[in-house]
């Protein structure tokens, strides 16, 4: 039985994009005759999800047919499984609290996996490693290898047997720079040390990210293993979109 929920939170106002003029959405803009959303959730092994959560703002519904929009991708994407969306009225304190605006709709026992919707990846391994409890561990981390100092991502990094050590946001600790799809096997244990960030307004830069949730748990004695991607290509800026080539996807 499938027990793996992706919750994807799309709820940002992409204020990078409506400066630039754009009207509609970051994720439903065309890259390469492909929506960015689409491009997104190619990356995931969505044969394994018995549910998709989406996250997004009530005025993206309202004004941009955000139902039909979401049906239409998922149909070209193939994947069968059950769909669901929690509306916001407006954006939060980061996506660690947008995700935490979905934890009714994640059964009991269940698995989690978080992922943004603004970066495309490839990994040959992944699928494999969610599906062998022996090879995820209490989570898995999806990360890729970055070779030059730039620290706007999210890092991992690790010990000596492989297993995730600490993790940062925008802090370079390693060259494990991060996709930005987190994975928990217990999903239990996302919505525990989340709602306890909040909690204790603990930020980093003002926001409420997922990547530094994994430090209380690695703290607690849980083990995370780090999936590597072949191909990373952001998709977060109108400047992303304009340097994307057919060959990346």
């Amino acid at each position: 039985m499938k027990n793996l929920v992706y919750v994807i939170p799309m709820a940002g106002l992409g204020t990078r994009f409506l400066r630039a003029g754009f009207t509609l959405p970051k994720y439903m803009l065309q890259v390469r005759g492909t929506t960015v959303f689409e491009h997104s959730l190619r990356s995931l092994p969505l044969e394994l999800a018995s549910k998709l959560v989406f996250v997004a703002l009530k005025e993206h519904k309202e004004e941009h047919g955000l139902e039909a929009f979401l049906d239409g991708a998922l149909r070209r994407l193939g994947c069968g499984a059950r769909r669901e969306l929690v509306l916001l009225d407006g954006p939060t304190s980061g996506q660690a609290a947008t995700v935490l605006q979905a934890r009714d709709c994640v059964p009991a026992g269940a698995e989690l996996a978080i992922y943004n919707i603004d970066t495309h990846f490839k990994s040959a391994a992944l699928a494999g490693v969610l599906a062998a409890p022996a090879r995820k561990r209490d989570g898995v981390i999806g990360a890729f290898t970055l070779r030059e100092v730039d620290p706007k991502w999210s890092f991992a990094a690790l010990r000596p047997d492989g297993t995730v050590a600490a993790t940062a946001e925008k802090e370079q600790i390693s060259g494990n720079a991060l996709t930005g799809l987190y994975h928990f096997t217990r999903a239990e244990d996302f919505f525990r040390v989340a709602a306890a960030a909040l909690a204790s307004c603990a930020t980093t830069r003002g926001e409420h990210y997922v990547a530094p949730l994994y430090n209380a748990l690695i703290a607690e004695g849980r083990s995370f293993s780090l999936d590597l991607a072949e191909v990373i290509v952001p998709l977060g800026t109108p400047e992303d979109l304009l340097k994307a080539e057919p060959r990346d996807f």
